[in-house]
């Protein structure tokens, strides 16, 4: 879910609250759904990106859209972990 743009500066202020308060943790409970709540660390160095966002203009790399960018890389590698850890658990 890319929907919050400043998202380290507001998770500095409200922690997790949005993620067990919008109500999406009920519904993946409900479904056994997987869902992953992904941030931006916004970095002082950063001029292009002084808020912390996803990268929906480019700041990183012209790959923003595709999954050659390193914001999509990156949530592959979580998807690619989250499934190796489901797989071994169900193998047990």
């Amino acid at each position: 879910m890319f929907n919050i743009c400043c998202s380290s500066w507001i998770k500095s202020f409200i922690g997790d609250v949005f993620a067990k308060k919008v109500g999406y943790l009920e519904v993946v409970e409900l479904n056994n759904i997987i869902i992953l709540f992904p941030q931006v660390i916004q970095l002082a160095w950063n001029s292009q990106n002084p808020k912390g966002c996803f990268d929906w203009w480019s700041y990183g790399s012209v790959n923003y859209t595709n999954k050659l960018g390193f914001q999509m890389s990156g949530l592959k590698k979580m998807i690619d972990n989250v499934r190796a850890i489901n797989i071994a658990s169900v193998s047990k």
